[in-house]
């Protein structure tokens, strides 16, 4: 049967991406897990895993096994699985997790999902919870002139979780876990948001960098819709906003970086290219986007005051920027050796723990204009 037009779509374009916006349900405590396995084989280990464990299950049709949860079965399921199952053999099982008593229809399809991301599910439930209770917060740390590193020409925005104690609980857990469950559309919007609605209760007069994932964005127009309206009653001006983009050496399809990019500059923002020099395809990217910044990976800035490779790599990669008309961002500066040589050889801006470290409220650099400004003979 053929719709005269998809309803779902125009509420889309009115409210915005339903994907990004809302928290996909909690897992019910009982039901039935239907599991296609992609092979005879891991059908046969998959069945072998079950009957060892006691756990009941059946075969309700070809190629198909179901399993009966039961409150805390799916905990026992996920670690079962976990330890059992290659990660191939379970990213290729498809699922869908049937509560008890429902009856089957078309509208589950949207819930199926390989084994991998179901037992990261299980086991990322914390996530899940803290995004629902928006426990959630900003640090922020300045970006500074290389040439005067006591001033402050931006403040990037750093998402931290808040554990149920008031803990805070670093990003890296918490995207890593988002990325594995399938949520990192729903975290990477939660860290625009809080990030915009934190610096509107500021008073800062500096630029903002707002990290951005492009490979958590399916349509620009609808994901980034309750960004632009949360922007805009903020009260924030375009022109100060730069949407840092992460994750970039991860990006394969370069028509939908592009496609993201061009709405954010359409939309008055500028853009920043983060991890300069991680990933293979950095120079390429760096020509075929002409990003307003690019931060280069602090990998390498790492020794850079003392490494030939890594000074040989960084100054190169400046030398490009600059080609281009890019401004050049070192993140990572962690001592005064490394801010000196990145100064020399033509860096724009510095952050690190250096001058300062994330933090709320927005902190100063610790760092003397008197200091900063007294040339080092090394550097002549």
């Amino acid at each position: 049967m053929i719709m005269d037009g998809p309803r779902e779509s125009g509420e889309v374009l009115m409210n915005g991406c339903s994907r990004c916006e809302n928290l996909p349900p909690s897992l019910p405590e009982a039901g039935f897990l239907y599991v296609a396995p992609p092979t005879a084989h891991t059908r046969g280990r998959l069945r072998r895993l079950l009957w060892e464990s006691g756990m009941p299950f059946g075969d309700p049709a070809d190629d198909i096994l179901v399993v009966e949860i039961v409150p805390e079965g799916l905990q026992i399921l996920s670690g079962l699985l976990s330890n059992g199952l290659s990660e191939m053999e379970l990213r290729g099982c498809k699922a869908i997790l049937i509560e008890k008593n429902a009856a089957f229809g078309l509208g589950m399809l949207s819930r199926m999902q390989d084994l991998a991301t179901l037992t990261a599910t299980v086991s990322g439930g914390w996530l899940l919870d803290m995004l629902r209770e928006e426990r959630l917060a900003v640090h922020f740390q300045p970006i500074v002139p290389a040439a005067d590193p006591g001033a402050v020409f931006a403040y990037e925005c750093f998402l931290r979780g808040l554990d149920r104690e008031g803990a805070l609980v670093g990003p890296g857990p918490m995207f890593e876990t988002a990325r594995d469950a399938g949520l990192l559309s729903n975290l990477d919007r939660a860290a625009r948001m809080k990030a915009i609605g934190e610096v509107s209760g500021l008073d800062l007069e500096s630029n903002i960098f707002i990290n951005t994932n492009p490979t958590s964005i399916y349509d620009p127009a609808y994901c980034l819709r309750s960004t632009m309206t949360a922007i805009k009653e903020s009260g924030l001006s375009h022109d100060r906003i730069v949407f840092e983009v992460t994750e970039s050496e991860h990006v394969r399809d370069d028509r939908h970086m592009r496609n993201i990019l061009d709405f954010y500059r359409k939309s008055g923002f500028r853009i920043s290219l983060d991890d300069l020099g991680a990933g293979y395809g950095s120079w390429n990217l760096l020509a075929a986007l002409r990003p307003d910044f690019v931060k280069l990976d602090e990998d390498l800035i790492r020794d850079v005051d003392h490494d030939p490779s890594r000074a040989a790599i960084t100054s190169k990669l400046i030398e490009r920027a600059k080609a281009l008309g890019v401004t050049v961002i070192a993140e990572g500066v962690e001592t005064e050796e490394q801010w000196r040589w990145l100064l020399d050889n033509g860096a724009d801006f510095v952050q690190g723990s250096f001058f300062a470290r994330p933090a709320f409220p927005p902190p100063l650099p610790t760092y003397s204009d008197t200091f900063a400004r007294t040339p080092d003979p090394s550097c002549a």
